[in-house]
């Protein structure tokens, strides 16, 4: 049994979630492995996987000694250095997996972090640290060897854009009324006002809870989050640029200004002329990692 502690939800948004997904997937594929999520605070309809809910780590700390799994993957922020400590005096035997992208300290047996450019030397005890190619869901994979019509462009703002970027987004776009593909989840705080806009706009054509890898093979290009979607952008051949919405997009951001344009929320007014110089003149796509 492997233990997965994250959190998820419209408030915190989806992302480590789908990375654990992804990551299991593709660590696990050759086992017949049993996962269990333990979260403070997550969405049960969101996913497949079982879920115990707990109050705070100590609670965790208890399920982890009823449970006795051989693993435990920690994809959570607010878990901290002295929370791995604890984890490790309680339980020495059991080995505890951490995921990092912002280079804090750790105390776990095995610090991950899949970030494009991740450098080991940034961390404080790099023997303990594991780089790995950005996780790619199955089913990127499987939409990239199929052929797509190519018109529009993928707008994907994170599962819950809890600073309501995406209505902003279609407001600024409305003068030019470009076909839009907006991908959005429930977990959308704004989901209402997004379905009347689309509702009363038709040129965007508003996808809830549905595939995002198909979203991205239907499109000519993509306006995205510097984060793990832009990993599969990438992988799925998509011109893009990035808003950057969160402190935690960071490293990412820093690596794709190298190739791609990446600009903060504060400046998205900058997008229509973005997009009026590109249909006159067209993007450069670098295509791999």
């Amino acid at each position: 049994m492997v233990i997965l502690r994250i959190d998820f939800s419209s408030k915190i948004g989806l992302g480590h979630l789908k990375r654990q997904e992804a990551f299991i997937s593709e660590k696990y594929k050759v086992k017949n492995e049993k996962f269990i999520i333990v979260c403070k605070e997550c969405d049960e309809k969101l996913t497949k996987l079982p879920i115990i809910k707990v109050k705070n780590e100590e609670e965790f700390f208890e399920k982890v000694k009823k449970l006795n799994p051989k693993e435990v993957i920690v994809d959570n922020y607010n878990f901290t250095y002295e929370d791995e400590k604890e984890f490790k005096k309680l339980f020495p035997n059991i080995k505890l997996m951490v995921f990092d992208d912002t280079y804090e300290k750790h105390f776990a047996d095995v610090i991950i972090n899949h970030n494009l450019g991740a450098k080991k030397e940034k961390y404080e005890n790099p023997k303990k640290v594991k780089i790995i190619k950005p996780l790619i869901r199955s089913e990127f994979k499987k939409t990239k060897k199929r052929n797509f019509k190519k018109e529009g462009i993928f707008i994907s703002l994170g599962g819950s854009d809890s600073k309501n970027l995406t209505l902003k987004l279609l407001k600024l776009l409305k003068p030019l009324k470009p076909k839009i593909n907006l991908y959005i989840t429930r977990a959308n705080k704004n989901l209402d006002k997004i379905k009347k806009f689309a509702f009363l706009n038709k040129w965007v054509n508003l996808h809830i809870d549905e595939d995002v890898a198909i979203g991205m093979a239907k499109s000519e290009f993509g306006i995205i989050t510097p984060s793990v979607i832009s990993y599969e952008a990438i992988f799925m051949d998509l011109p893009f640029i990035t808003i950057k919405t969160a402190e935690n997009q960071k490293e990412v951001a820093k690596y794709l200004k190298r190739k791609y344009k990446v600009i903060k929320e504060n400046e998205i007014n900058k997008i229509p002329r973005f997009i009026i110089r590109r249909k006159k003149r067209g993007i450069k796509m670098e295509k791999s990692f």
